[in-house]
């Protein structure tokens, strides 16, 4: 797991440097003595765990650790400080751990551990690829669907971010050259339970939400690279180049309007 340390006392940081390079499987990639410095790192690099002093210079540790995670999901937080209780703030972030300056390997070591398996619960198995051709991938394997449609309705889902999609609004965009008429129902009622099914038979059945004539998606359940740079994913953003969903016709006012969106942010 890759790792900072962000100490405005070098020695400090030097200190917990030192203790940490004797856990197995951390690697600790930078040090920082200001917050400010450590977030435009990780702008740019992908990291599992800060390792904070609580007070530090420009803004708190506690802030900084709220501006990491809404920065980038899954990063986890060990708080350290030389004062005897820490303050309410810092444990409601839910850092995975808190430790008293100076730490030792051992309770070091620990905290890094639980870092690791709180991680591995958050990690989300199911991703979602907008940008360039659509795809969906299950434990970092792309799901083979059997049936275009499904994958297209599945897309559709997905650029609603999470808001219901009707019937209608599904024949409309899937079959905008058909009459909305019983056939055509049927065959979007028979399309929708095919998704369902190839979700299931893949592991990703949670993250879609049914009802008899209305779709919705629980974007809590997956991640998608569309959802991160709206999120302020500065690597997402990096990889989206203009090609949005490019198989499907009806994306291109998204593509669109994602190109104004990185103009303006």
């Amino acid at each position: 797991m890759k790792a900072i340390i962000v100490d405005n006392e070098k020695p400090a940081a030097e200190i917990t440097k030192r203790t940490a390079c004797g856990i197995k499987g951390l690697d600790i990639t930078n040090i920082f003595n200001d917050g400010e410095a450590a977030l435009k790192y990780i702008g740019n690099n992908k990291i599992d765990i800060a390792i904070i002093d609580i007070n530090i210079q420009g803004m708190s540790g506690i802030d900084l650790g709220y501006k990491i995670k809404s920065k980038m999901l899954g990063v986890e937080i060990i708080y350290i400080t030389k004062a005897k209780a820490f303050p309410m703030d810092a444990i409601n972030l839910r850092a995975a751990a808190y430790l008293q300056k100076p730490c030792t390997t051992e309770s070091l070591g620990y905290a890094v551990e639980m870092a690791g398996i709180l991680s591995k619960r958050k990690k989300k198995k199911v991703f979602a690829r907008t940008f360039g051709y659509f795809d969906l991938f299950v434990s970092g394997k792309p799901v083979m669907f059997k049936s275009a449609k499904a994958k297209e309705l599945l897309a559709l889902l997905i650029d609603r971010q999470g808001g219901t999609v009707t019937s209608d609004q599904i024949i409309g965009t899937l079959w905008e050259d058909r009459p909305n008429d019983v056939s055509t129902q049927n065959l979007c009622s028979k399309i929708c339970k095919t998704l369902e099914k190839e979700l299931k038979d893949n592991g990703a059945g949670d993250i879609l939400v049914s009802s008899r004539s209305v779709k919705c998606l629980d974007t809590d359940q997956f991640e998608c690279d569309l959802y991160m740079m709206l999120n302020g994913d500065k690597r997402a953003a990096g990889r989206y180049i203009g090609e949005y969903m490019m198989e499907y016709s009806w994306a291109e006012n998204k593509a669109a309007l994602l190109d104004k969106y990185l103009q303006i942010n």
